[in-house]
């Protein structure tokens, strides 16, 4: 294989391998209550199951407006390697166990 072979194809194997580290999924909060929603600059505030407060941005700027979020929703959020929210999913409140409901503080 010649060398402008062998760029070509390492070239196409680092973008690949590129884009399909961009869609990994760094973090799941499956039982998490919106705080905040901010559609301006796309940020929302959420406390996780344990307590901890966070606050990040949607990578999908249209994600937040599919779904309406206000104040006391339970969602599970999926955060990628970015740190960017990727997947937000309401939770029903008859579907989660009440042990994991009980926890909110």
């Amino acid at each position: 294989m010649n060398m402008r072979s062998l760029m070509f194809v390492t070239l196409i194997w680092m973008g690949m391998v590129a884009s399909v580290l961009g869609f990994q999924t760094a973090a799941v909060f499956p039982l998490s209550w919106v705080e905040h929603v901010d559609l301006h600059n796309q940020l929302l505030t959420f406390k996780t199951q344990d307590g901890q407060l966070r606050m990040l941005r949607v990578a999908d700027s249209v994600a937040m407006r599919r779904e309406t979020l206000s104040k006391g929703d339970l969602v599970s959020i999926e955060v990628d390697l970015d740190d960017q929210i990727v997947n937000i999913v309401k939770v029903d409140r008859t579907s989660a166990p009440d042990r994991q409901l009980s926890r909110r503080k």
